[in-house]
């Protein structure tokens, strides 16, 4: 009975996990047209590094998140990186896609980027409101 049991529970995962794959590839698919190219975008815009354009693109909860002077110390951080000119690669982020079952739906992209200083690491993590992606997380970090 308890083999029985074990295989049920085996078959029922890797059904679900077959699922979760097949979800995060169609909104990979889905997102590939709109949210790749406003990544772009945003990165363009917001690498002059200028408090009331980078305002722009966050989204509410991410503006809430820290104060101005945190605000400050973080463009002046990113500032060193320079303007952004594209991305060298892109990647989709399957298990954000995935926690979006449980949630507010998140799009995350992390790859290499090339600056006017060189490439560097990004992670974006977006929200699509209204038509429109605003940026909820940013990190960026020198490719060593």
């Amino acid at each position: 009975m308890q083999i029985q049991t074990l295989r049920i529970v085996v078959a029922l995962m890797v059904t679900v996990v077959i699922m979760l794959f097949f979800y995060t590839n169609r909104e990979k698919d889905m997102y590939s047209k709109s949210a790749e190219p406003a990544v772009a975008q945003i990165m363009t815009e917001i690498s002059g590094w200028e408090k009331n354009v980078l305002l722009l693109h966050l989204a509410p909860e991410a503006k809430q998140s820290f104060t101005d002077e945190q605000l400050s110390d973080w463009l002046n951080l990113y500032r060193e990186f320079g303007r952004f000119r594209s991305i060298k690669e892109i990647n989709f982020s399957r298990v954000a896609s995935a926690f979006g079952l449980f949630g507010e739906k998140k799009i995350n992209y992390f790859g290499v980027a090339h600056f006017s200083t060189g490439e560097i690491n990004f992670n974006i993590t977006l929200i699509e409101r209204g038509g429109y992606f605003l940026v909820y997380n940013l990190a960026l970090t020198k490719v060593s």
